[in-house]
């Protein structure tokens, strides 16, 4: 199935590009599109970005992730539809 992932702010930057087309499995958890995801992108983009995303395996807690266009809690691990689209963002400070 093709899924479409979106990195926003910080994350964009890292990744060196805005949106991935990803080729997954029928039965894609949000974790394994992540992990692919990185997999895909050159190591330059992929390495730092692992750390900010998925440090220790595992979605960071203060990532913004929704599928399409709802926000998923921190700890979960929804199953994908073909189609779907994920958006990353990080959290932006300002004042």
């Amino acid at each position: 199935m093709k899924l479409t992932l979106e990195w926003m702010s910080q994350l964009r930057d890292a990744a060196g590009t805005a949106q991935q087309v990803l080729e997954c499995p029928d039965t894609c958890h949000l974790t394994e599109a992540l992990e692919l995801a990185l997999a895909e992108l050159p190591t330059i983009h992929s390495d730092p970005l692992r750390s900010m995303v998925m440090p220790n395996g595992h979605r960071h807690s203060a990532i913004l992730v929704a599928v399409d266009g709802v926000q998923i809690a921190c700890d979960a691990d929804p199953i994908l539809t073909n189609g779907a689209t994920i958006l990353l963002s990080s959290p932006i400070a300002g004042g």
